[in-house]
């Protein structure tokens, strides 16, 4: 497990800003993650960065990473990127912290106007940075390759790693998704509709209705792989997250309802869902043809595949604890940027 650093040291708190989720670690071992649907509400991202920043009193470095200039309230990546750098500031101004840094995929920290002038090596940036420290921290075990599998509630992430370096010369999203190390799989937003097109039922292949009824959060409700929350709406239809809505919603999916379908049933469908999830995984995995263990990261592992292709398995939950796994890039950042600091004040003592 992970173990706090002492308080005397100097605190880096890394953030990393997506679409949907804020998530928040620091170098003292804290995180926490916070929904804000920042397509919804852009125009918010200071003022909840502001409020969260509570939670960090004595942080004396921000760094961040981000992917929530993909989100289709901004035109394009460029607008994207200058908007969240922009809310940062001004949040980091209110609370009167230093300038924030930014991490680019040179696997550089920058500053705020080197952000802005350069947005396509700081948009989508968070894989990056989670790939750099896991190829240094288990550089022995990756001498003849690995893989980093980082499943989260909307994407797969897949990067080859080997002997402490990042092993794929792709950066941008484009690059990644036609490699195949980027797949658009998650545990929770990914709508039903687009993993299968039929669900078997009584002996018949039903079609599915091409509309977002039911997601991948439902699916996992319903198997068990993570907890309900009667008081959250957040769904797909707007109905709370448990049970009884989840079978409802999975029922929409080939146009029944709850009144002639029982839980159970949703459920033995759910298991199609969850199953043609774990083969897009593995099949992504085989594709890339990589060799040595998987390093699973994130908090959707149960689309891992059955036997995990019969490599060896390191777990960063089981290594850093279930809070810090979940929001890994954010911890990444800020455990790199302070490695990076200690380099630097060595080679200055030496000079």
């Amino acid at each position: 497990m992970l173990t706090p650093s002492p308080e005397s040291q100097s605190v880096t708190l890394g953030v990393d800003i997506g679409g949907a989720n804020l998530k928040y670690a620091d170098t003292a071992g804290r995180a926490s993650s916070v929904e804000f649907p920042l397509w919804m509400r852009p125009d918010d991202l200071a003022g909840q960065l502001q409020s969260d920043f509570a939670r960090y009193p004595d942080v004396a470095q921000l760094v961040v990473t981000m992917t929530g200039e993909l989100a289709d309230c901004f035109l394009d990546r460029g607008a994207g990127v200058q908007h969240i750098v922009d809310q940062v500031c001004r949040a980091a101004k209110r609370c009167e912290w230093p300038a924030p840094s930014f991490y680019a995929v040179d696997g550089r920290f920058h500053s705020a106007d080197w952000a802005i002038q350069n947005v396509d090596l700081v948009a989508a940036s968070n894989w990056h940075a989670l790939a750099n420290l896991v190829a240094k921290r288990f550089a022995p075990q990756l001498a003849s390759g690995g893989l980093l599998v980082d499943i989260g509630s909307t994407t797969t992430d897949l990067i080859p790693l080997r002997a402490g370096s990042i092993a794929t010369n792709s950066r941008t999203d484009f690059d990644r998704l036609a490699e195949g190390s980027l797949v658009y799989l998650g545990g929770g937003r990914t709508p039903v509709c687009s993993l299968v097109d039929h669900l078997d039922l009584d002996g018949r292949a039903v079609p599915v209705m091409r509309e977002v009824f039911a997601t991948m959060d439902d699916v996992r409700l319903l198997l068990g792989f993570q907890p309900g929350d009667a008081s959250d709406c957040r769904t797909a239809d707007g109905k709370p997250r448990d049970s009884f809505h989840a079978a409802n919603r999975i029922a929409r999916m080939i146009g029944l309802d709850h009144r002639t379908f029982a839980t159970e049933t949703a459920m033995e469908l759910a298991v199609q869902v969850h199953q043609r999830g774990r083969d897009l995984v593995r099949a992504a995995i085989e594709a890339l043809g990589s060799e040595g263990p998987l390093i699973v990261s994130g908090h959707c592992g149960d689309l891992l595949p059955d036997n995990a292709l019969g490599r060896e398995i390191i777990s960063l939950p089981e290594t850093l604890g279930d809070q810090v796994s979940r929001c890994a890039p954010a911890y990444a950042m800020a455990k790199l940027f302070a490695q990076d600091r200690r380099q630097a004040r060595r080679v200055s003592r030496r000079r």
